[in-house]
């Protein structure tokens, strides 16, 4: 278990650290959860990218393990649709954008992240960043058998148990940006079988402006779902299709700002106390 603290490094670079708990029985720390930890702060080194945060130092090795990555002060897309509703398709292409091409780091670095879900994805005002690699694997690494990732948001291969691809997480994408429009998970409900029978790019409940975004995480069997480099020319063409009349720029900061409104009025809004 860890826990995760604001710091600031000697040079005055505020920097969010995540620590590895003892057990509360013995208060020593176990070495399985000490591999588990090395395991993760070595495969979150391997990313670099725009839309991640980066790791700016780590210890996996201390007597309390550590690892320090870049503060981003920002709400997740939980929190932001929790607060603010779900969000108007001008938003959807710009996250869309930023989040595969953040899978594009995370692939490149021969990873799949396997728990793109809201939480996970931080909205800062310059564009969405992909954070959490605690159950990432190398994408050579087979496992089976077992299902990790959270319920609501991964791809029914996931849930069987299967092994997980890079296509695993473009459905987790996917997932996601309908969370986004609708302010609920693609699943119906979470009954058995249900991840085999996710709304598909025709389901009800998505605005009409923003089917062509999350058409790409389709839960189709996953070796016809797209790669997300393609995903990341798609919706950034849509959305700027979706302003021909206006010249390109214009249509740009108008996706950009869409979500910054957001932010801001999430930071302004009265936050209830713990």
């Amino acid at each position: 278990m860890g826990r995760v603290y604001l710091a600031r490094s000697p040079g005055g670079r505020t920097v969010a650290v995540k620590i590895l708990l003892a057990t509360s029985d013995g208060g020593t720390i176990s070495e399985p959860d000490r591999r588990r930890f090395a395991r993760e702060v070595a495969l979150a080194q391997r990313v670099r990218g725009l839309f991640t945060a980066g790791v700016v130092d780590a210890d996996a090795d201390a007597p309390v393990p550590w690892m320090a990555t870049e503060y981003i002060p920002a709400p997740s897309l939980r929190e932001l649709v929790a607060s603010q509703g779900p969000l108007p398709p001008t938003a959807l292409y710009w996250i869309a954008a930023g989040m595969a091409e953040a899978l594009v780091s995370i692939h490149t670095a021969g990873l799949v992240h396997r728990d793109v879900k809201p939480s996970n994805v931080l909205l800062p005002e310059d564009g969405p960043r992909v954070i959490d690699f605690g159950i990432s694997q190398a994408a050579d690494v087979t496992r089976t058998k077992t299902a990790l990732g959270t319920v609501a948001f991964i791809a029914p291969e996931q849930a069987r148990g299967e092994p997980t691809t890079t296509a695993s997480d473009v459905f987790s994408l996917g997932a996601t940006l309908f969370y986004l429009v609708t302010g609920r998970s693609p699943y119906r409900d979470m009954g058995p079988g249900q991840h085999d029978r996710a709304t598909g790019p025709g389901g009800r409940g998505r605005p009409r402006p923003a089917r062509p975004a999350h058409r790409p995480g389709r839960p189709d069997p996953p070796l016809p779902r797209p790669g997300p480099r393609p995903t990341s020319h798609h919706t950034r063409s849509v959305g700027a299709g979706q302003h021909r009349s206006r010249r390109a720029p214009a249509s740009t900061r108008r996706h950009r700002l869409a979500p910054a409104r957001l932010v801001r009025r999430y930071r302004a809004a009265p936050k209830t106390a713990c």
